[in-house]
């Protein structure tokens, strides 16, 4: 019996190892590298082109009126490697994958940043008066969080039986790689929807492309959140330590709140980012505390 339960749990160890091993992570973070630098220079050429009216038909102006435009494509290109490395890290530590939703966030809105900044270039405008200003503040409190939040992860996340331990990280390998294909898929999709969107443009320039901003993330976070309930309740099944539960079911909310922030404009989405950023830390410190009342019992 012994030998069945472990030809099964190989079974789904190597369908989830590759996607999520070390040397997929570091071919994926290769690829990304070079498609980035390509996609990069093909902007760049694309810009320089249409500046000069050599470009045959019009392009977007949100992505080529101004040579900060360019920018914008390596910043999809470190956001794609995040998330990737969110699924990476989802097997080993919930605390770090809820660490890297913060982190792609806060890229999306450094990403906004460089797409707004340059529309003040001949304005006489105070920096509040911009609209690049709510994204560097929101940019700004959710790396403050982050480093609270990192300050306060605990080096491990519980303890367990060697045999509990290897199913449990075994069952959170296999819904990461499922993660992952999906994440595959999507991006895949997103990526053909707005290439259309840009063909429909040349064809039609009064045409409105989808901002960037409002395709794959959403999804992406929708899909993660049904992941971290459904990890939520695996956890439950190895873990008999309310401190834990009681962070993870922070950590689920924090998810959705980041969730609501992508599909909101202004304060308001400043908000509920910080929001989300903060409640994580204090799920942290609310573990701890818990940690040092059942050590003083």
């Amino acid at each position: 019996m012994s030998d069945q339960n472990h030809i099964s749990e190989q079974r789904y160890t190597d369908f989830a190892s590759f996607f999520l091993n070390h040397r997929s992570r570091q071919l994926i973070e290769r690829t990304l590298v070079v498609f980035g630098v390509g996609l990069f220079t093909v902007h760049l050429l694309l810009y320089a082109l249409h500046s000069i009216n050599l470009f045959p038909v019009p392009l977007p102006p949100n992505l080529f009126s101004h040579p900060l435009n360019t920018l914008y494509t390596p910043f999809s290109v470190i956001l794609i490697a995040e998330v990737y490395l969110l699924v990476y890290y989802l097997p080993t530590s919930f605390t770090r994958s809820v660490g890297k939703q913060l982190e792609i966030v806060c890229l999306i809105e450094i990403r906004s940043v460089f797409k707004y900044v340059y529309e003040t270039e001949y304005t006489n405008q105070w920096p509040w008066e911009t609209p690049y200003f709510l994204h560097t503040v929101s940019a700004v409190g959710l790396a403050v969080c982050l480093v609270l939040f990192y300050r306060l992860r605990p080096r491990r996340e519980a303890r367990l039986e060697e045999n509990e331990l290897t199913s449990y990280v075994g069952l959170k390998r296999t819904v990461a790689a499922i993660l992952a294909v999906y994440l595959t898929a999507l991006a895949v999709y997103s990526f053909s929807g707005w290439c259309l969107d840009v063909l429909s443009f040349l064809s039609d320039p009064s045409y409105q492309i989808k901002d960037p901003n409002s395709i794959f993330y959403g999804d992406f976070f929708t899909a993660l959140i049904l992941i971290d309930v459904l990890l939520l309740l695996i956890s439950l099944w190895y873990i008999d330590d309310f401190g834990v539960t009681l962070r993870n079911c922070g950590f689920v909310i924090s998810t959705i709140i980041l969730r609501l922030s992508l599909s909101m404009d202004g304060w308001h989405a400043v908000a509920h980012a910080w929001f989300a950023g903060l409640l994580a830390v204090t799920m942290l410190l609310l573990q701890q505390g818990l940690k040092w009342r059942k050590y003083e019992m």
